[in-house]
């Protein structure tokens, strides 16, 4: 385990010198941690990704395509779980939060190369499509990369520090659309951190409020959070729970994105209900998770896909490329899972109708 991670570590020592440059400084210490407050740093994650050949962003710059993310987060797991049990919060508490785990920076890379993929590029993620895939499924795959570029309203459904959501905002506002991204996560402190990291990014903020916005406002992406559990019926957001009504958007469709949610067997069906409950009610919509190529729990994803199929819904899952098959610079230490190796990630796309 040691020689493995020494060995990945030197990878990324390889990185562009202007990379190793920016992110010596980083993390920075934001809090030292008290009674209301765990300690916080504030870290540089570069998302960074192949482009398609035909992308003329100016970002792109030789087949790459980079945003830096700005994350306030706890320095890590352990420092957290400390915290936890210094304020006697350990009931319940679960410190995986506090970590940027591979599905996330998976998602944030899909993320950013999806918006700006033009439909003749609709490579998902450099996964070929064309010989791996049924027609209807690559239907499937390139109508939510659309939807993902075109819908008003995305939500980061247990979202963590929100690194997916947080790419997404960064990403979009140069395509001049009106949205909100909302983030979604049992761990208020989570929430605390992506709402902090959402405006050092300069993202605006704002509630889930009832009081009209008004459609004049010139902010094109807002970061918005609630408290949510979808295994509690109390704390259990849905479609309704947004009030999307009067915020000026092109539309009122909902995208999901999420990682990392398929850990509890008995919760998938609760969960496959929860996707369905936070689409659009009469229009559905489409949902992206990404999960480790080996379960956290073995069956998880069976049964999800199950749940959906039920729900009269359809699913596809096809893997994204590992980190090793990229350029170097593209690496950061959050492709290392736990286990010490190069973390391995499938793409989870659903489609659930409208009712």
């Amino acid at each position: 385990m040691i020689n493995k991670i020494a060995s990945l570590s030197a990878i990324f020592r390889q990185a562009s010198s202007f990379s190793v440059r920016l992110m010596a400084s980083y993390p920075r210490p934001l809090h030292p941690g008290g009674f209301s407050l765990p300690p916080m740093v504030e870290d540089l994650i570069p998302i960074t990704t192949t482009t398609p050949a035909a992308h003329n962003d100016s970002q792109a710059k030789e087949g790459m395509l980079r945003k830096d993310l700005l994350v306030v987060r706890p320095p890590d797991m352990e420092s957290l779980w400390e915290w936890y049990a210094y304020t006697k919060r350990q009931t319940d508490s679960d410190p995986s939060w506090g970590r940027i785990w591979p599905t996330a920076l998976s998602l944030a890379r899909f993320t950013l190369q999806s918006l700006n993929t033009v439909d003749k590029e609709y490579t998902a993620y450099n996964v070929d499509l064309t010989s791996k895939f049924e027609e209807q499924e690559q239907a499937l795959v390139k109508q939510a990369i659309r939807a993902l570029q075109t819908t008003s309203h995305i939500i980061e459904l247990g979202c963590g520090l929100g690194v997916a959501g947080l790419t997404f905002a960064i990403s979009a506002e140069s395509m001049n659309i009106k949205r909100t991204v909302t983030f979604l996560d049992r761990e208020p402190y989570a929430l605390h951190c992506v709402m902090a990291s959402a405006a050092i990014n300069k993202v605006a903020t704002a509630p889930i409020s009832s009081e009209k916005e008004g459609s004049n406002t010139q902010t094109l992406i807002t970061a918005r959070s609630s408290i949510d559990d979808w295994t509690s019926s109390d704390k259990n957001v849905s479609y309704k729970d947004l009030l999307l009504d009067g915020l000026g958007c092109d539309n009122d469709q909902t995208l999901i994105l999420a990682s990392d949610i398929l850990y509890e067997p008995s919760s998938i069906d609760s969960l496959a209900t929860k996707l369905r409950n936070l689409l659009h009610p009469s229009d559905g919509g489409y949902v992206f998770i990404t999960d480790p190529e080996k379960e956290r729990t073995p069956g998880c994803r069976n049964s999800l896909v199950e749940s959906v199929k039920e729900m009269g819904g359809k699913v596809v899952i096809l893997p994204l490329p590992q980190p090793k098959a990229m350029d170097k610079s593209i690496l950061v230490e959050s492709d290392v899972d736990i286990d010490g190796n190069l973390a391995k990630t499938v793409l989870i796309v659903v489609h659930l109708k409208g009712t």
